[in-house]
């Protein structure tokens, strides 16, 4: 039987790679909605898909993000992203192999020097699930990926509907009765000029690209203080106008779910708990909102919100390719 591996470039076809991937981690579900993050991706971002066929059976299949232009503190442009990778359990293990080479090739056609799984824009993982078997890893580090389990970052999760700020946030807003926390719709330039300021990178990166989807800016909070904005966050909903990563895997959870984050508070008024109060208060709405189930995603920090309640979820590993070897000649 013929194997081959070719780009994608019919819905179809891409359709059908998500559904392996659907098919081999069924607790990493990619819904129709998310399906738009590879359809509709951000401003300078190049975008392609993968499939390896056995046949005329697709049984693998991955996609590859790179930036087309440098994002001001945020990863360079030598940086590329296998967003998603998935292959046929039974039938796919060569035809895998072959792709993921195909990968790196092309990365390092595009400029990159490295391959990282996962955390590229618009992502559907953090890194490498901790939910995955070990033929998974076993195929990805035979690609010459060095997958860090020291290296872990976390998805948080809790049930929000009898949610209640603990006594310490309520004493913040007592102590500082300047704060309020506001959506960001009547405050969208003073919000883009604190990311520009404060968090130029990715997150500035990613609200100019999602506050341009009509009823994006709905998603954005701001935390004020006299006045100034000086902290920001984005809540995700499953029937928002936006759908991030942190609502990805909600539906394991309630019907109404949520997520949080990023966030960030001006760096001349960390330490002041303000972070958490900002939390408290977006999660109250959404509670009362009718929400059931909130998720935090892709932190290194998960003490910090288990002040809050939330629990450990999800683990991804960070893994990363170095591609100065692949040749492409």
């Amino acid at each position: 039987m013929t194997a081959t591996v070719e780009q994608l470039t019919d819905r179809g076809a891409i359709r059908d790679g998500i559904s392996l991937w659907n098919d081999q981690h069924p607790g990493l579900r990619i819904s129709d909605r998310l399906v738009a993050n590879v359809f509709a991706p951000f401003s300078g971002l190049d975008v392609r898909c993968y499939g390896g066929y056995a046949g005329e059976e697709l049984v693998a299949f991955g996609v590859l993000k790179r930036l087309t232009r440098s994002i001001g503190g945020y990863d360079p442009t030598d940086t590329a992203w296998l967003s998603l990778f998935a292959f046929d359990a039974d039938r796919g293990r060569p035809i895998a192999d072959e792709l993921l080479t195909t990968i790196g090739e092309t990365a390092v056609e595009g400029g990159a020097a490295r391959l990282r799984f996962g955390g590229d824009p618009q992502n559907f993982v953090a890194g490498v699930p901790n939910t995955v078997n070990p033929a998974y890893r076993d195929v990805l580090t035979a690609a010459g990926f060095a997958i860090d389990t020291d290296d872990v970052v976390y998805d948080l999760q809790r049930n929000i509907t009898e949610f209640a700020p603990p006594d310490a946030v309520r004493a913040t807003g007592r102590e500082w009765p300047g704060l309020g926390v506001e959506r960001a719709t009547d405050h969208e330039p003073a919000l883009q000029s604190f990311l520009a300021d404060q968090f130029p990178g990715r997150w500035h990166y990613e609200a100019g690209n999602i506050c341009r989807v009509p009823g994006g800016p709905e998603d954005y909070w701001v935390l004020l203080y006299e006045d100034s904005v000086i902290g920001f966050a984005r809540s995700n909903r499953h029937d928002g106008a936006y759908r991030g990563a942190n609502a990805n895997w909600g539906w394991r959870l309630a019907d109404e779910h949520c997520g949080i984050g990023p966030l960030g508070v001006h760096a001349d008024y960390r330490g002041r708990g303000w972070g958490l109060y900002m939390i408290c208060e977006i999660v109250c709405r959404l509670r009362d909102a009718g929400y059931e189930a909130a998720v935090i995603d892709w932190t290194d920090l998960p003490g910090y919100y288990e002040q809050l309640g939330f629990e450990r979820w999800i683990a991804y590993d960070a893994a990363v390719r170095d591609l100065s070897s692949v040749s492409t000649v």
